[in-house]
């Protein structure tokens, strides 16, 4: 489902929700945000029409972890969060997003720069991933979406245990899954959005029982 992006100069905001922005690029617009329940700051960017935390979230909730224990982490990298915690973690005026915005993100990187088989690295970061295993290539992205995505990996529930720090990056939509309840789609799992150290990226569901990152998606006006 594409969608046409109209090309949009500065945009200067001030604003209640504490937002500023600075230009970046013909559609791609840099800027920073408060949540007001921790005081934590965020930059954000505008990506098209959709301004996204160009960090993942750090809201600590009851059952949201940091990689490894380690609360150090969770100011590197955000927290990972269990799906129906996520759905509501993201601040008043922002939300989780949806299978759709983030196919959306998915799409924009292909019609923006024309590289279907590079969306990974354009959403990874410049530094901080660790080398591919098999190969030993520079596991780093391009970041040319201003995205940002740091290896978080995540924390399987089942298994009590954490999996592909520095490796991989995993984010919840707030889309459940459809149709029968199995593990490929249904009421237990949801769609995420996944990017690996050798810049692949892939949109399908997983378990509930995993705990993934949190990008929230500003409202609407």
């Amino acid at each position: 489902m594409k969608k046409n992006i109209a090309k949009i100069g500065v945009v200067l905001l001030a604003s209640a929700a504490a937002l500023t922005f600075t230009a970046c690029d013909d559609n791609i617009v840099k800027g920073t945000m408060t949540d007001s329940r921790d005081g934590k700051t965020y930059k954000t960017v505008k990506i098209g029409d959709k301004v996204w935390m160009a960090e993942n979230l750090n809201y600590k909730t009851d059952k949201s972890k940091c990689l490894v224990n380690k609360p150090e982490n969770c100011e590197k990298y955000g927290r990972l969060y269990f799906w129906k915690e996520a759905l509501n973690a993201c601040p008043d005026g922002w939300h989780l997003p949806s299978e759709v915005e983030l196919e959306e993100l998915r799409v924009l990187a292909v019609e923006k720069y024309g590289e279907n088989n590079e969306i990974g690295t354009m959403l990874k970061s410049r530094s901080g991933w660790k080398k591919h295993d098999s190969t030993g290539k520079n596991g780093n992205g391009t970041d040319r979406l201003g995205f940002g995505a740091l290896p978080a990996g995540y924390y399987d529930g089942y298994n009590s245990a954490f999996y592909d720090g520095g490796r991989g990056a995993s984010f919840w939509s707030s889309t459940g899954g459809r149709g029968n309840p199995s593990l490929t789609s249904g009421p237990n799992v949801a769609y995420g959005l996944f990017l690996d150290s050798y810049g692949r990226d892939s949109l399908y569901p997983k378990a509930k029982s995993y705990a993934f990152s949190v990008r929230c998606i500003k409202n609407s006006d």
